[in-house]
């Protein structure tokens, strides 16, 4: 959290023209009044959310997974539970958002692309956890997935830029980060139960890569209003 202090001071707005659009000002109704009937919107709040279903049960159950099922440490299960993919995940970040910012030169979608091939690493990969034999198998399944998840996670905002004028962005975003929480909590909850009921852990996760397979078909639905998709071009 220490990060947060100097960029409350050195953060900036981008200048941006005076005009009336600018301007105006809502309410939380009004606000989310304009959202809900945003067709592309909704599609995201569902992208947003399906695959954090798996993405919570890898960060929060994984350690344990890997320690019953490959019969490690605490200590060892959590360092192949959380370091290999996350330090992808800083990798995909990077990239993702480099090749994103690239192909939208030539493509208003380039965003929404770069996403969908992120999911598309992340559903072999939870398959991939579900069914690994050793644990190395599994830790290379758990580094792609970071990958796909930082392609994923890079382009969430910016594709929601595409899609909701600016003063709706920070309360699109809110919402977004609400339903995929709370949803993320109970695939926390229903997994566990799953485990209690001695399913087993190769049918939990091809129906958490299932759910990601549905969020590509999604996020290729998102259609970017052209006003706002066209800032993002470079002329």
């Amino acid at each position: 959290m220490v990060y947060a202090l100097p960029l409350v001071f050195l953060l900036r707005d981008a200048p941006r023209p005076d005009t009336a659009a600018d301007r105006v000002t809502t309410t939380p109704i009004r606000a989310v009044g304009e959202l809900l009937p945003n067709l592309s919107f909704i599609l995201l709040v569902l992208y947003f959310t399906l695959p954090a279903l798996a993405g919570w049960v890898v960060r929060d159950w994984m350690p344990a997974i890997l320690k019953q099922q490959f019969g490690i440490g605490q200590g060892q299960a959590g360092v192949a539970a959380t370091v290999y993919w996350q330090m992808a995940a800083i990798v995909g970040a990077i990239l993702g958002g480099w090749l994103a910012d690239h192909w939208m030169r030539s493509n208003e979608r380039g965003r929404i692309f770069v996403s969908a091939i992120g999911m598309g690493l992340i559903v072999p990969a939870i398959f991939g956890v579900g069914n690994a034999g050793t644990l190395g198998v599994a830790i290379a399944f758990l580094v792609l997935f970071g990958l796909g998840w930082g392609f994923f996670d890079c382009n969430n905002m910016p594709i929601l830029s595409q899609i909701v004028r600016p003063h709706l962005r920070a309360t699109g975003y809110g919402v977004m980060n609400f339903v995929s929480i709370s949803c993320g909590g109970l695939a926390d909850w229903g997994f566990g139960i799953l485990r209690d009921r001695n399913v087993p852990l190769n049918v939990i996760f091809s129906i958490f890569a299932a759910a990601a397979a549905l969020s590509v078909v999604l996020v290729l639905l998102i259609r970017p209003r052209p006003d706002l998709a066209a800032k993002e071009q470079t002329p």
